[in-house]
């Protein structure tokens, strides 16, 4: 049960970290000429491309670690940093749905689904650092077995599942929520955000000086 619970904790963290809803409005605005195969079609392009990317950092974060010689609180706590800032944009607003009118061509409409949408606004180094950190430290801190390995992997599935839904339903949300309840949402996910990156940052620096858990 307790694992249950930390899973589920990984799980909401990362979605949270996603955050669909911050990129409803451009996803929106950047598709409002296209008909809904179209716009399903680039979102679920989104989905995909996020799952890869987090699946290829589940995959490759040990190593590159290790390659760079980086310690996992060093990490951690450069991770926590970074994912703190994208909770001060996420909470303070960000300048990005100002540019989301301006139209695209055909090239960047095709692309539109991997960058930027899913890179860097939803799969950004807020969620790359997250998932590296889960691949280095396992959900006990103790490393990650194989069977930690496949469980992180589904719940990145389940996260990849949960955006190509989201992204789905993107204009029945707006009808829902409207403009006003998706940014309001967003900032309420930032403070989440901003907690959990607090918890990394005090984690990164125990890791790091060990000598001020003892003090």
């Amino acid at each position: 049960m307790v694992m249950v619970s930390i899973y589920l904790k990984i799980f909401i963290a990362l979605y949270v970290l996603v955050n669909p809803l911050e990129g409803l409005p451009i996803f929106l605005a950047r598709t409002e000429t296209l008909d809904e195969c179209q716009r399903l079609s680039i979102g679920w392009t989104a989905a995909l491309s996020v799952t890869c990317i987090m699946l290829g950092t589940l995959a490759l974060g040990r190593v590159v670690l290790a390659l760079f010689s980086i310690s996992i609180g060093d990490f951690t706590l450069a991770g926590g940093v970074i994912i703190f800032l994208i909770a001060l944009k996420m909470v303070l607003g960000s300048s990005q749905a100002a540019d989301s009118s301006h139209p695209m061509s055909d090239e960047q409409l095709h692309s539109f689904g991997i960058v930027p949408l899913a890179t860097p606004l939803l799969a950004g180094p807020g969620v790359i650092s997250a998932v590296i950190v889960n691949a280095s430290k396992g959900p006990t801190d103790r490393g990650n077995t194989l069977m930690d390995y496949i469980i992180l992997s589904a719940i990145i599935l389940a996260v990849g599942a949960a955006t190509a839904i989201a992204l789905r339903a993107a204009g029945p949300l707006k009808r829902i929520l409207g403009e006003t309840g998706i940014e309001v949402s967003t900032r309420m996910s930032g403070i989440l955000v901003g907690a959990i990156a607090v918890g990394m940052i005090m984690q990164g620096i125990k890791d790091s000086f060990p000598m001020l858990s003892h003090g």
